[in-house]
């Protein structure tokens, strides 16, 4: 059992950690102030950084400089609270020397360049289409095209796609190998059906979605993916899986993936769970699946 004396400095310590947060949330942190209060015991990693989760919040690279300097790296999360600073609200490209001042004190502070501070950025970049600003990138900090290229996540990938970055596109194909069995199974279960059309275009990777993905394509009520899928050949094969989807989607969507299913090779006969469907229904309480039933009076 912890003493007196250990009960009140833990108590201590936490008063000095609300009020060190409380400065640093401050529209204008007074510095003197958190200098005092540091001298007198405050941690500046309180509650995981939170100081540090304010100042990035408020894009205040001068506090979170201040925080680098004192010691908040020596929270792991603190690192990634950084880098994702490019993606703040109201970052914008007057802010990028700020920003990458304090990628630099970071570089300094911990002895090393790992790329992984240079991630967001990288993919907000992409995202964007801005392939100068990854050159430009590559040239401050001696980055490969390659280094770069493969941190760029799949999903962002698709942002690519969507917004026609055509160069950048280019730049991530000439580098990194994306077009993959997962990658189909991403566009079809988050109904990219863009994506889903150019992957197939590419001719990279067969369009046999994973049963998972074609699952939560259902589910989420992508028509225009199976449309896709179907066109080129995919079938449902009578899967029961699907048609449970089609009707727990059903709560949602009033029953439209259920017809969509019955247009294509189910019946209202069909079973899942040993069941058929106005059976499962019935026992649901699936109010939407047992009126797509009555209107075909089955």
């Amino acid at each position: 059992m912890a003493s007196k004396e250990q009960m009140l400095q833990k108590e201590r310590e936490r008063a000095l950690g609300e009020l060190f947060v409380g400065e640093c949330r401050a529209d204008e942190p007074n510095y003197d102030t958190l200098r005092t209060m540091i001298k007198s015991g405050a941690d500046v990693c309180y509650k995981h950084a939170t100081a540090l989760h304010w100042a990035a919040k408020k894009l205040d690279f001068a506090l979170v400089l201040f925080l680098i300097e004192n010691g908040t790296l020596s929270e792991p999360i603190s690192t990634s609270t950084i880098a994702n600073m490019c993606n703040a609200k109201g970052f914008n490209e007057e802010k990028e020397q700020k920003f990458f001042e304090v990628i630099d004190a970071v570089r300094r502070k911990r002895g090393d360049g790992g790329i992984e501070l240079f991630v967001p950025y990288i993919n907000a970049m992409a995202a964007q289409g801005r392939l100068d600003k990854l050159k430009t990138l590559m040239a401050r900090y001696y980055l490969t095209e390659t280094e770069v290229a493969g941190e760029i996540f799949t999903r962002i990938i698709f942002e690519v796609i969507l917004g026609v970055h055509d160069e950048m596109l280019d730049f991530i194909n000439a580098h990194v190998h994306w077009q993959t069995p997962a990658a189909l199974d991403m566009a079809v279960a988050g109904g990219d059906w863009v994506v889903l059309e150019y992957l197939i275009k590419e001719g990279k990777v067969k369009p046999q979605p994973s049963e998972t993905a074609v699952g939560q394509a259902i589910f989420g009520g992508a028509a225009e993916v199976l449309d896709i899928l179907m066109h080129c050949g995919y079938t449902f094969g009578g899967n029961a899986l699907f048609l449970k989807k089609a009707c727990r989607a059903a709560f949602n969507d009033g029953g439209r993936m259920l017809r969509y299913l019955l247009n294509h090779g189910y019946s209202p006969l069909s079973k899942y769970d040993g069941r058929t469907v106005r059976e499962n229904a019935m026992i649901d309480d699936n109010k939407a699946v047992l009126a797509v039933l009555d209107e075909l009076g089955a």
